[in-house]
């Protein structure tokens, strides 16, 4: 059996920084991961493009499910832009405040951190291996892996939600449990509207004040896009997908000058399902007469005010009840809570066991804010080892 001073679970986004971190101080570091490649899961974040981080992460609050600010004290996006510029990768900044590597590819991303772990000497990666089991004996952890057993003093968990309930549940550490999260919503059926991009629109679930805007796309019998992901997380927090949501066509229209416009279209002289050229695709303006039931033969010169004010309360109000979500997300909402912790992202409970990464009971919505936790968890872990 081999012996490191540390062993590191995970060779994500978070796992590899505090590789790097710690392999600074001459530690002997063994990064265990079932991928074939460390950093092999920012392949698919940003749409390919590597979403490094977020320039607009303050306050907290605002984009995770609870306030961090104390750890982006830390190490910031700043310092995340900062410490990958100096291992070689260029990034730039959009409107938004999303963080992209300049080539616009995220094996930019993986390459470089792949490169500047090569660069130690004392970082043994142990790739296509999976964990089994853990065991704390005589101030040691014994992890048991599908390639051997191998031993430690220190022991990080950078792991997804599935292998660390094992770990937490036998360290009796308070866990919220892992739910799904940044995911495509099913609905009821949607699918008339399969493959339709609507943006901007607003979603919001009507019985909460959470709500955003931007882009969606309409799947077979769901909704998905960005917007669809970020709303997705008030559901996997509270770990219940069942809801409505309520979809504003039109954002930038008020119910008063939507009434207007239709009043206005009524000069057209068309036949009711050739209204709304123009401001839909047909399939959406089907589907909002349909919800009406409004007979899309008739001219549009026998609207009568009342059919006016229902056409606009159903662009402003589309209705669709979530029932459970798509097997696509990009995270994981729950995990160890931070109470657990101390401010090194030490169990309180088990003396030399840290968490960085998704582990954490830390959620954010799309844009750079989930990799922003994980190189900050990292990062704070590795240089407390």
């Amino acid at each position: 059996m081999k012996e490191y001073n540390v062993i590191i679970i995970g060779s994500g986004a978070s796992g590899c920084i505090c590789a790097i971190e710690d392999a600074k101080k001459g530690k002997n570091i063994l990064l265990i991961d079932k991928q074939s490649t460390a950093g092999k899961k920012l392949m698919v974040t940003g749409n390919g493009r590597c979403n490094i981080t977020n320039t607009k992460i303050f306050p907290s609050i605002n984009f995770y499910n609870q306030n961090i600010d104390k750890y982006f004290s830390v190490f910031s996006s700043n310092d995340a832009i900062s410490y990958f510029k100096n291992m070689g990768l260029i990034c730039y900044a959009d409107d938004e405040g999303r963080v992209y590597p300049i080539s616009n590819s995220a094996k930019s991303a993986v390459d470089i951190i792949n490169n500047t772990l090569s660069k130690y000497s004392n970082i043994t990666l142990s790739l296509n291996n999976t964990f089994e089991n853990v065991e704390y004996r005589n101030k040691c952890y014994y992890v048991k892996t599908s390639s051997g057993e191998f031993s430690s003093k220190q022991l990080v968990i950078a792991t997804g939600g599935n292998t660390a309930q094992q770990i937490t549940s036998k360290f009796n550490i308070t866990t919220k449990p892992f739910t799904e999260s940044l995911v495509a919503l099913k609905t009821n059926t949607t699918k008339n509207l399969e493959g339709i991009r609507l943006s901007p629109v607003n979603i919001r679930i009507k019985t909460s004040p959470v709500y955003d805007k931007g882009e969606i796309l309409f799947k077979d019998s769901g909704i998905s896009g960005i917007v669809a992901f970020n709303i997705s997380s008030y559901f996997s927090r509270k770990n219940d997908f069942n809801g409505e949501l309520i979809i504003d066509l039109l954002p930038n229209y008020s119910e008063e000058e939507l009434i207007a416009l239709i009043k206005d279209r009524k000069k057209l002289n068309l036949s009711i399902n050739k209204m709304f050229d123009g401001i839909f695709v047909p399939a959406v303006a089907y589907e909002i007469l349909n919800k009406c039931k409004i007979d899309e033969n008739r001219n549009t010169t026998q609207l009568k005010t009342e059919e006016i004010k229902q056409l606009v309360k159903m662009i402003k109000s589309f209705t669709f009840k979530v029932k459970s979500h798509y097997n696509n997300n990009q995270i994981f909402s729950g995990g160890v809570l931070l109470t657990e912790l101390t401010e090194n992202l030490e169990s309180k409970k088990q003396k030399d066991l840290f968490f960085c990464g998704e582990v954490c009971d830390v959620d954010g919505i799309c844009g750079g804010y989930n990799l922003q936790w994980a190189w900050t968890s990292g990062y704070i872990v590795g240089v407390s080892l």
